[in-house]
């Protein structure tokens, strides 16, 4: 998975962040059309948004999400004052699995009582270009009902591709019924940017070790724009795919300390005077 990238720190104009759990599998669900589907569709646009924030602004998000996020996850950002954006596959509440156990529908009221964002992830967290367009647009439907029952009143939501894996028609239709989608490629959204393939970067040792939080906020710090962290758990021995407490907190510490403005993604999507 690779694509221009003109926003990172240290990283070659090719390299990307990695996809996620099980990366490999997740790409081949669907065969050779779902791949062509994810390679087409990350290069093409169908909205963009000017992204010029006035201050710099970090977002930090949780994928899944974990228990372990819903608990220690938000007990670090509420430390600080500051909210987080978790990304719910509703299909997915309180199942077990070998990386971690997710959160259930108690969490995702009880978190956005606490003033965190809860946003959109597919209900049965399939890889968007495994599923045919129909498909994916009842997927997105059954996401989008569980939210609202759990809290009503919410509507535009964003949305995370699992495993960071869109489609063409997939990535239409999210242009039409979401307010911003989010991938998984590396870097900082600054100026013309696809409102549908957001860029992020991954909290993880493993990620880290490429190019480290402080590069990535000092770059912020430099040029401006907005810095979309993700991870799933948050524990001293985490998965590949998740983070320390000491890493989240780092994260938080720095951006403060640098007076980036720390908010949830749709609170960031407003900074940016985007509707």
């Amino acid at each position: 998975m690779t694509q221009t990238e003109t926003t990172t720190p240290v990283r070659t104009a090719t390299q990307t962040a990695p996809i996620g759990p099980d990366d490999a599998t997740a790409a081949r669900d669907g065969g050779l059309l779902a791949r062509v589907s994810h390679a087409v569709g990350r290069r093409i646009a169908f909205r963009t948004g000017d992204v010029r924030p006035a201050r710099p602004i970090l977002s930090i998000t949780f994928d899944d999400f974990p228990r372990s996020a819903s608990v220690e996850g938000s007990r670090i950002l509420e430390a600080h004052g500051v909210r987080g954006t978790f990304y719910v596959a509703s299909g997915l509440f309180d199942r077990h699995s070998d990386l971690w156990t997710v959160a259930g529908a108690d969490a995702v009221v009880d978190l956005s009582s606490r003033g965190h964002e809860m946003a959109l992830h597919g209900h049965a967290h399939r890889p968007a270009a495994a599923m045919t367009a129909g498909a994916f647009a009842a997927d997105l439907a059954a996401n989008r009902a569980a939210l609202r029952r759990l809290v009503p009143g919410r509507s535009n939501e964003s949305y995370a591709y699992p495993y960071g894996i869109c489609g063409l028609p997939q990535k239409r239709w999210l242009s039409q019924t979401v307010r911003a989608s989010r991938s998984v490629m590396a870097g900082i959204n600054l100026g013309r940017t696809d409102l549908d393939f957001l860029k992020s970067v991954e909290i993880s040792e493993r990620s880290l070790a490429a190019v480290p939080m402080e590069a990535w906020l000092d770059r912020l710090v430099r040029d401006g724009g907005w810095l979309v962290l993700f991870t799933h758990d948050v524990c001293d021995n985490p998965t590949p795919y998740g983070t320390t407490a000491r890493i989240l907190e780092a994260a938080v510490a720095g951006a403060l300390d640098r007076d980036i403005a720390i908010m949830p993604v749709a609170e960031a999507l407003d900074a940016c005077g985007i509707a």
